[in-house]
């Protein structure tokens, strides 16, 4: 089974280049992130006539997940489904379906803007409401069935950035969102990535303001594969396909590939 994510920035931008790749690749889902558009504008007839089914949930010009399958889902559902459920943070940043067997979790995690921001206080919790979310959703998240990935805004080693100490801190790169993302993590899942790229220099994003950044390497790795050790034990390859980025209107993300044997 081949998963894998893409923070599109824009799905009918980059309708082209998703097209491709799926054709290319023809993975059994793709999970897109900060799709920015309505969902009656959802350009959701290129994708039918390609043979895929599609699950979305967005708002203009922000935001936005979905997720691409080979087969239709058994189970859909958005959002965190907390108190706030329905606000703009919930549904178009999380999508939720379940692929033969295998529930995989779709995050867009909010960018936190500056350290000091009301902004950056609310990507804590938000974190802190996805870790309630999975809590709530399964009796022990450790041992189901679990692919959790998407654009989850941090990057919590060194290894996960260009240069630590330059960078050090952001608001993807800093001890607070680190520890907010691991708070997650230590519900049972297995940084899948890493199991298979355990070294440093294989990123997933390269800022556009950044002149020559995708050249010189200059990169983050904020675009996640993680998975609960039942279907992580099946993990048979992690690769980032940096080809896209390349491409003449590129986003400043590129697509995450995992196979995994089930």
């Amino acid at each position: 089974m081949l998963i894998a994510s893409f923070n599109c920035n824009s799905v009918r931008a980059r309708l082209e280049i998703i097209l491709d790749w799926l054709k290319a690749y023809s993975p059994d889902l793709l999970a897109l992130q900060e799709t920015k558009v309505r969902d009656e504008e959802f350009p959701l007839a290129p994708f039918e006539a390609a043979g895929w089914h599609v699950a979305f949930r967005g708002q203009k010009s922000y935001n936005g997940v979905a997720m691409i399958t080979r087969e239709k889902p058994s189970a859909v559902s958005f959002g965190l489904q907390d108190k706030r459920d329905g606000d703009q943070d919930s549904g178009p940043r999380l999508a939720h379906v379940r692929v033969h067997g295998v529930h995989v979790i779709n995050t867009y995690v909010p960018q936190g803007q500056a350290l000091e921001s009301d902004a950056f206080r609310f990507k804590l919790e938000w974190f802190g409401r996805l870790k309630a979310y999975l809590q709530k959703r399964f009796k022990n998240p450790g041992r189901a069935r679990i692919v959790w990935v998407g654009d989850l805004n941090v990057a919590p080693t060194p290894v996960d950035v260009y240069d630590s100490k330059k960078i050090w801190p952001h608001v993807c790169h800093c001890q607070e969102v680190i520890d907010a993302f691991q708070d997650v993590a230590d519900l049972g899942f297995v940084d899948v990535f890493r199991k298979h790229l355990p070294d440093g220099g294989t990123y997933t994003f390269w800022d556009y303001r950044m002149r020559g950044g995708l050249k010189r390497n200059l990169g983050w790795r904020i675009d996640h594969v993680l998975a609960t050790p039942p279907v992580a034990r099946k993990s048979t390859e992690v690769f980032v396909d940096i080809e896209p980025r390349k491409c003449e209107r590129p986003s400043d993300h590129t697509f995450v590939g995992a196979r995994f044997d089930c």
